[in-house]
């Protein structure tokens, strides 16, 4: 007989049905390791969706108090399927009767297997993270158990961590047909702010579809929505463009997946990790998602090897950042800016209930009576990118600053910026009174008008007439003696062999450093240029995606850029910019594989699906400011990290893609060779060491070289002798967190103690 913590009084909302149910499923008690467990609602491991506070409470009791895991009230209640179990107790050397014998057996599970657990996941951070008292915990097992039995013990958990406003939202739309008490108790798990929102949201016409597809499909998407963030999105009337970007997280997740049915097994663990990431260019990136995947950390509900092979087969075919909703919130933080900026160009500053899309439409003058269609959307394309390539000069409003960069003392909105948008927006086909407005002020008079006023205020002098006008002439002319500089010399890249952007700048609104880089590269024709594989992306590559996850890029004349299926896998259905002229399969035509039910799994926008290709004609976006340089495909260059690392990771790298070869049919995808999945882990082993070095007062103590899977243990093993610690990078001393050491493009990482005063001399610290 089970028992459920001796069925306190918390649980007492569990029906006589589900108690029976309980007591059939009863397998007994056993210790398991706590990375194989799973903690409801999202099925995700103890690291996420944590109150810091109660596990710090909990570390500070188990370090003086101890940690009491033979308590039955201090077990935690997991269900696990029934092959499972019977795999892992074979592999325990366990029998039946050993699951109910007074002391509890360790438990260890297959590879790729977890049980799933209704609550305890702040007490599996803590154990996890003292490492001294051993990191298992106690759990109550129960097979094959109904998943709403399932869904009610977890819920009657109400002090158990916080459900994240994604889950929150998906139960609502899930209980609002079949179940209104259900729905009322969820909603009450909501601020009265928040529910305000989500109400708004629900009823959005264009926002809700594509929004609730995302979440109720895939449940790993839920822990990254914030309810908070979606009335901006709203409020910034850019529908159109957050309808693309939702689109594009179902098109690109159903891809990889493989089906519609294949989003389900995707999991808060596979979001994090492949969210900003592009494995069909990036190496390094392919090389790390091919060993999460194989290594069973994502994907946790996808017990067949064979699958997990085919999923790491699609990733080669995706030639964007893979998005999440949490990547079109930080991209959110981009796009407002830039539709705000279109919006105050057609109608200046006047709020009209209208999205930036449709003021756009009603000032171009070439319209089709059916619609937007390609003529419109190319030419609003073009616009959109010499907003961003004069972002901060049009807004007023500076880039995030680099480490160590000093914020500007004046950043305001340039006249002259605006002028020339005016004048590139009246010769892409956009007109409306306030484009004639601006196209009126000669930007230099005004910057010579301003001048005389700072000498002579107006309050005390006065200027004649005519005389000003001379004046302003005068002075507008000295202006046209200045040459502008060439931008040729700005020399940037899709592609690098060395560290990349990093993934934590792969999303969100850009840096000053990549804004003044990149900038001039912002053409539509380099942007639909395919982009070839390399061992890293640029700060360019992101502008490229972010662009074409809002917008779409035309790159159709590119066959390697095709999103072929393996062989095998049926296709998922994607916007015609991806799948148009897509090369025939060995197999067949790739039309003939697809399903009806995939054909219609993801119906197109109306306002951004073009019945015929407009022929591109000469980029003229940046003829104002001279003649650029072609972007090169891939820009060798070594970034800060030492030349033995990189010759290692080549050759990790090398090592790891060398199962693909070229498909014989242009554009094809040829099946990875996988045999048992190892090849795809074992190459990762090979990466040079992490040298940790430690602050002592005067200068830095090596602690010794370790494997990189390896150093933040042996961190946690000094923060013991130590205390807290923090990490600094050894360039310039930036603090970094934990999950910054798997892309730490450097062979050192240092530690030291949070009152540890050190000098900036001993920066940089590779040398000891």
């Amino acid at each position: 007989m089970f028992t459920l913590q001796s069925k306190s009084a918390h649980l007492d909302v569990l029906t006589k049905d589900i108690l029976k149910e309980l007591d059939k499923s009863h397998q007994g008690v056993v210790k398991v390791k706590v990375e194989d467990l799973a903690f409801a609602p999202d099925d995700s491991s103890c690291d996420c969706n944590i109150d810091k506070k109660k596990v710090a409470r909990l570390k500070r009791i188990f370090e003086t108090e101890g940690c009491n895991r033979a308590d039955p009230k201090n077990w935690i209640f997991g269900e696990i399927p029934h092959d499972v179990l019977h795999r892992a107790m074979e592999l325990s050397s366990l029998r039946q009767e050993d699951l109910r014998n007074k002391e509890p057996s360790m438990l260890y599970l297959p590879p790729g297997a977890y049980i799933r657990c209704a609550k305890g996941r702040s007490r599996a951070k803590a154990v996890q993270d003292l490492g001294r008292l051993g990191r298992w915990w106690t759990v109550e097992l129960f097979v094959e158990l109904n998943r709403e039995t399932f869904d009610t013990i977890t819920e009657s958990y109400v002090n158990e961590g916080k459900f994240s406003d994604g889950h929150v939202c998906a139960k609502i739309v899930q209980h609002r047909s079949d179940d209104l008490t259900a729905e009322r108790r969820w909603w009450a798990r909501l601020s009265k702010s928040k529910a305000e929102i989500l109400k708004g949201i629900l009823k959005h016409a264009s926002l809700a579809p594509p929004l609730l597809k995302v979440i109720l499909s895939m449940p790993g998407m839920r822990e990254g929505m914030e309810i908070g963030t979606w009335h901006k999105i709203i409020a910034a009337k850019c529908d159109e463009e957050i309808v693309r970007y939702l689109d594009f997280i179902a098109e690109i997740w159903t891809y990889l997946m493989g089906s519609k049915e294949g989003l389900q097994y995707v999991d808060p663990e596979a979001v994090r990790e492949f969210q900003s990431r592009v494995p069909g260019v990036s190496r390094r990136d392919y090389a790390h998602l091919a060993t999460v995947v194989m290594s069973g950390e994502a994907f946790k509900g996808m017990s067949d090897l064979s699958e997990r092979e085919k999923l790491i087969d699609r990733m080669k075919g995706i030639k964007y950042l893979i998005p999440s909703i949490r990547t079109l919130q930080k991209d959110f933080k981009y796009l407002r800016p830039c539709t705000d900026t279109l919006k105050r160009l057609i109608y200046g500053k006047n709020k009209l209930p209208f999205t930036a899309q449709t003021l756009a439409y009603d000032a171009f003058s070439y319209k089709s009576p059916l619609g937007p269609d390609s003529i419109f959307m190319e030419k609003m394309k073009r616009l959109y990118l010499y907003i961003m390539r004069d972002m901060v000069e049009l807004t007023g409003q500076s880039p995030l600053l680099e480490d160590g960069q000093e914020a500007p003392e004046n950043c305001h909105r340039h006249q002259r910026s605006w002028y020339q948008l005016a004048r590139r927006a009246h010769n892409l086909g956009f007109h409306s009174a306030e484009i004639t407005r601006l196209l009126s002020e000669n930007p230099d008079h005004q910057v010579a008008l301003r001048a005389l006023h700072d000498a002579r205020p107006p309050s005390e002098y006065d200027y004649d007439e005519l005389q000003l006008q001379n004046l302003l002439s005068s002075i507008a002319r000295e202006f046209s003696k200045a040459r502008e500089k060439p931008h040729h010399g700005h020399v940037a890249s899709f592609t690098t062999t060395g560290a990349g952007e990093p993934i934590g700048r792969r999303c969100g609104r850009q840096y000053s450093g990549a804004y003044a880089r990149d900038r001039w590269l912002f053409k539509l024709s380099e942007f639909s240029r395919p982009t070839a594989e390399s061992s890293s992306v640029t700060s360019l590559f992101v502008r490229k995606s972010v662009f074409h996850a809002f917008w779409r890029l035309d790159e159709a004349e590119d066959d390697s850029m095709s999103y072929a299926s393996p062989s095998g896998t049926p296709p998922s259905t994607f916007p015609d910019s991806i799948l148009q002229n897509q090369p025939t399969q060995r197999n067949g035509n790739l039309a003939q594989q697809e399903s009806p039910a995939q054909e219609e799994l993801f119906k197109p926008i109306s306002t951004d699906r073009p019945q015929e290709r407009w022929h591109e004609q000469p980029d003229e976006l940046m003829d104002d400011v001279g003649h650029y340089s072609t972007i090169p495909q891939e820009l060798t260059m070594e970034q800060p990290v030492e030349g033995q690392l990189q010759q290692l990771q080549q050759n990790t790298i090398q090592q790891l893609v060398s199962h693909t070869e070229p498909a014989t049919d242009e554009g094809a995808i040829e099946s990875i060779q996988l045999g048992s999945g190892l090849e795809l882990v074992q190459p990762m082993a090979g990466q040079a060491p992490m040298r940790i070095s430690l602050w002592n007062q005067s200068e830095w103590q090596n602690m010794g070289s370790y494997n990189r899977q390896l150093v933040e243990e042996e961190i946690e093993k000094l923060e013991q002798r130590y205390g807290e610690l923090l990490l600094l990078h050894p360039e310039a001393g930036r603090v970094l967190c934990k999950r910054d050491i798997e892309d730490l493009g450097e062979e050192v990482i240092c530690v030291a103690k949070k009152d540890d005063n050190i000098p900036s001399y001993v920066y940089p610290a590779y040398d000891l």
